[in-house]
């Protein structure tokens, strides 16, 4: 019996916990970033560079169209095989060359050359344009092929599903460095020009020890790039599949669509959340800034406790009703968030809010992952070929999206509700209307978006249990 239970966990679990580990760093490189990225940089060029809302909110609808073509063409050109792919495989070289370029690029988004206190408004839109464009190119470039390995080379659910702890472990720590880093570099003043530059260099400097950490993770083996290399060669015997028609396909599969939806819905409400902090505690609290760092505790232990409850509810459930019932609990949570009022009980009222919140998304968190590695194996089954990086660069634009949606929200409701971006002092008041904005913007648009998933997850997802094992047989039979 027991030589039957270790010749079963032999099969299931392939790799070793320092490989699992070493992947589930990229859940670190990704949100560490991210929430660094979402907290700050809205903020830094409204309120610290004064640059002007409109420019802002074209800024970042430019970033949207560059988005919608960078993500999926990047991930149709991983997809191929080049003349390195014998010997590092489709993936790896991408990887590594993206993920060491993105550190560096984070820096420059707050290295702008403007002193305080100059206009300059044209000079400052160019930059912030250009530098988040090369920003989102290289986060793409090194994301997509992270997340589009995944599914081939961990390929039973235990794998994925101990990988999406550690990945969930991984990027709790990530988050809780990128929320609570600039807070405590920039102390109470919010518009220390200095103080973000800063930020920049740890930034980027963190990143690389994590991108170097991840590699061992990353590696594609003899076993897998032979059989991605055959693959390839059924695929080149057949008749080649045009870009446009790979989209197409992308799109008609409605387990694809319910996923890569209610995953956009799920990076909308951490953008949001993270992007409307500093705003939350220095117009609606009336608190000072370190207080970020009490609320960003909250919620991120709420998701630590969280992972092990979501990992059992997605082992014995399946990832669909794991998915189903953290949507819906989440989406009762940011009510009580329109009752937060001022000072310490607005601030405790808020943070048990969060907790309740982080404990909630959790299961999109630990499941995101597995979740989507049951719908590439689905489409694998079906179509009898890999295209795991045209789908990661749709999946990736869709998550991305989320960040034109903040800039087109955040410009338009803080514009319409009477927002006044140059008083950021605890001791001057917002007008009630430009609170109800922000209020807007932290509670009913991320909840909309969640339920929207909830619903997409019940009605529209079909991928089961039993038809996520029924998927691995046939992958097993067809030697895909």
């Amino acid at each position: 019996m027991s030589e039957m239970k270790e010749a079963k966990d032999s099969k299931e679990m392939k790799y070793s916990l320092g490989i699992h580990a070493s992947y589930g760093l990229g859940g670190f490189l990704d949100n560490f970033i991210q929430a660094a990225f979402t907290t700050r940089l809205f903020f830094y060029y409204s309120s610290v560079l004064n640059l002007n809302l409109l420019y802002l909110g074209i800024a970042y609808g430019i970033f949207g169209v560059w988005n919608m073509f960078n993500d999926v063409l990047l991930g149709n050109l991983s997809d191929r095989k080049y003349s390195w792919t014998k010997k590092w495989g489709r993936r790896f070289p991408w990887f590594t060359f993206g993920i060491l370029t993105y550190a560096v690029s984070y820096w420059a988004l707050f290295a702008a050359p403007f002193p305080p206190g100059t206009t300059l408004q044209l000079e400052k839109f160019l930059w912030c344009l250009i530098t988040l464009l090369v920003f989102e190119f290289l986060f793409s470039l090194w994301q997509i092929n992270w997340l589009s390995i995944f599914p081939d080379k961990y390929r039973t659910t235990r794998e994925r599903n101990r990988i999406g702890v550690w990945t969930t472990i991984w990027g709790v720590v990530g988050i809780v460095l990128g929320v609570l880093l600039p807070p405590l570099l920039l102390g109470d003043d919010y518009k220390n020009q200095q103080g973000y530059f800063i930020i920049g260099v740890m930034v980027a400097v963190i990143t690389l020890i994590g991108a170097i950490a991840s590699i061992p993770g990353m590696r594609e083996d003899r076993e897998l790039i032979d059989r991605q290399l055959e693959v390839i060669k059924r695929k080149e015997e057949k008749e080649r599949q045009s870009f446009i028609e790979i989209l197409k396909s992308c799109f008609k599969d409605k387990n694809f669509l319910a996923y890569v939806i209610t995953y956009m819905g799920h990076q909308v409400m951490t953008v949001f959340l993270l992007g409307i902090l500093p705003f939350w505690t220095s117009s609606v609290l009336m608190v000072d800034p370190d207080n970020e760092t009490i609320i960003g505790l909250f919620f991120l232990i709420a998701v630590l406790a969280g992972t092990p409850f979501w990992s059992f509810i997605g082992k014995k459930y399946g990832n669909k009703k794991a998915f189903m019932i953290g949507t819906f609990m989440t989406t009762w949570f940011f009510i009580p968030l329109w009752f937060v009022g001022m000072g310490d009980a607005g601030l405790i009222l808020t943070s048990i809010c969060l907790a309740l919140i982080g404990f909630g998304i959790g299961a999109i968190w630990v499941l995101m992952y597995p979740c989507f590695s049951d719908v590439m194996d689905n489409i694998v089954v079906n179509a009898e070929d890999r295209k795991e990086g045209a789908y990661t660069g749709i999946r990736t634009f869709f998550g991305r999206f989320s960040f034109v949606l903040q800039a087109l929200f955040f410009s338009l409701i803080l514009w319409a509700t009477g927002f006044n971006p140059y008083v950021i002092d605890t001791a001057i008041p917002q007008t009630g209307t430009a609170i109800i904005g922000i209020k807007i913007l932290m509670a009913l648009i991320p909840q909309i978006f969640y339920f929207l998933g909830f619903l997409l997850m019940w009605r529209v997802y079909s991928l089961d249990m039993s038809c996520v094992a029924e998927n691995r047989e046939l992958l097993e039979q067809k030697i895909l």
